[in-house]
């Protein structure tokens, strides 16, 4: 992977989204990543995100890394789980500003917690068989 300071060059040349906030999550969060690795982005989009936001940039992404395997994940429609390991596994590139990431991760933790009574009796029902 790059460097931090190139990523943030790169999403320099995304300027034309209204991006807040941009985690690499993953391998490549880790540091684990191999060459058969595929580059896990999450962003959140500004008021206004339409699904064609996340094509278009899927495309810019694909043009700026020179690679087409890119798993974008809109942290706007993404599920409270999902969210909540992006945030506690991954790393943070890019925030608008800080007030807009401590909403995010306030918002989802709190979704996240609003769910755990909803989770465990799940994870029992599915041991129980």
């Amino acid at each position: 992977m790059k460097s931090k300071k190139y990523l943030k060059v790169c999403w320099m040349n995304l300027k034309n989204y209204d991006i807040k906030l941009i985690y690499v999550f993953g391998s490549y969060a880790k540091g684990n990543n191999t060459k058969n690795s595929d580059l896990d982005i999450a962003v959140l989009f500004g008021n206004g995100y339409d699904y064609m936001d996340k094509l278009n940039l899927i495309g810019d992404l694909i043009s700026i890394f020179k690679r087409d395997d890119i798993d974008l994940v809109v942290l706007n429609t993404a599920n409270p789980v999902l969210r909540h390991q992006i945030i506690k596994f991954g790393k943070l590139i890019f925030e608008e500003n800080e007030d807009i990431k401590v909403e995010f991760e306030v918002k989802t933790l709190r979704e996240y917690m609003d769910m755990e009574p909803f989770r465990r009796t799940q994870m029992e029902f599915v041991k129980s068989g």
